[in-house]
């Protein structure tokens, strides 16, 4: 299920990254702040996983053109992860950018990682909606229908 979840988030963050692009002259950067951060942290938790240091802090503001690299590498680095198909994934050992030090099971972090892209992008939504620009629909069940 983790492999259909990690699908269904790089659909959902390619989608949208289109359409902030195409809206770019109108977007406003708190849609910028909160799409740099979905590739931010997708960026950083694939490092902690392959346990390597991450060249991009958390709230770190992008440009799109970034913003699309990012997502693009992160997405390919999570595809190609082995965890996305078992049932029992490793647990492995990191700090945060707080300092403090925690063990997760890599299952539990690709979780993570794929609902906590679709809470910002549910919050991207709204702030289109506030600026009077349609937001796209990244639902779930909107990637199940395009399959």
């Amino acid at each position: 299920m983790l492999n259909q979840f990690c699908k269904y988030n790089n659909w959902a963050n390619s989608l949208l990254l289109d359409v902030l692009k195409a809206n770019a002259d109108s977007i406003p950067e708190s849609c910028i702040s909160l799409f740099s951060h979905i590739v931010n942290a997708q960026t950083i938790w694939l490092c902690r996983i392959k346990g390597i240091a991450s060249n991009v802090a958390v709230w770190q503001l992008n440009d799109l053109e970034t913003c699309g690299r990012l997502m693009e590498e992160s997405a390919n680095g999570l595809s190609d992860l082995e965890y996305l198909e078992m049932i029992d994934t490793p647990v492995i050992k990191y700090t945060t950018s707080n300092g403090d030090y925690y063990e997760t099971s890599v299952s539990d972090i690709l979780l993570h990682v794929f609902n906590h892209g679709t809470y910002h992008r549910a919050q991207i939504a709204k702030e289109m909606k506030m600026h009077n620009i349609k937001p796209v629909n990244t639902d779930y069940i909107q990637f199940v229908r395009q399959q």
